[in-house]
């Protein structure tokens, strides 16, 4: 009887790490598909964020924009693809979001540039950088954080992406 016990025990904590594990991110990544659930999905993505949002926020035929709001309190913004790719992502709040669940595959460039950056001699000053299909600008000081990155190739035609991310 008590090895019953521990084993139902040891399923349900099993299911439930598996549960956890297959949440996904809460954040857009660049490339990928948008963060934002469904309306007919009613659970939160993963711990740490909350939607503002179940629909997107803004739509036009060329792009639609959804808003996530971390707990942190910092908003991020994604727009994506009518064919469902996130083409640009931004961000403005208390704290810088993880840029590496945000750039996704594009980290790799973002960090390279960054380290580079610092070994010029450049710290703590603005992140402005464009190079190998990605473009970043990030800017703040503690509390005031704000940015946008995104890659030129998926931009859909017809996009002034200036006037995307004003």
């Amino acid at each position: 009887m008590k090895q019953n016990f521990w084993n139902d025990k040891a399923r349900l904590l099993l299911l439930g790490l598996l549960l956890a594990a297959s949440a996904g991110a809460a954040m857009a990544t660049l490339g990928q598909a948008p963060s934002v659930l469904p309306a007919a999905v009613s659970a939160n993505p993963a711990p740490g964020a909350k939607t503002l949002a179940a629909t997107p926020v803004a739509r036009s035929s060329l792009y639609t924009v959804h808003e996530t709001l971390l707990e942190n309190g910092t908003s991020v913004q994604e727009y994506a693809t009518p064919a469902g790719l996130v083409f640009a992502v931004a961000w403005r709040g208390p704290v810088l979001p993880d840029l590496s669940a945000l750039l996704g595959g594009y980290f790799t460039t973002f960090k390279r540039e960054t380290e580079q950056a610092r070994e010029s001699g450049r710290r703590g000053a603005p992140v402005n950088m464009a190079r190998d299909g990605l473009v970043v600008r990030s800017n703040g000081r503690m509390r005031n954080f704000f940015g946008h990155a995104y890659a030129p190739g998926l931009i859909p035609a017809g996009v002034n992406i200036n006037d995307v991310l004003q």
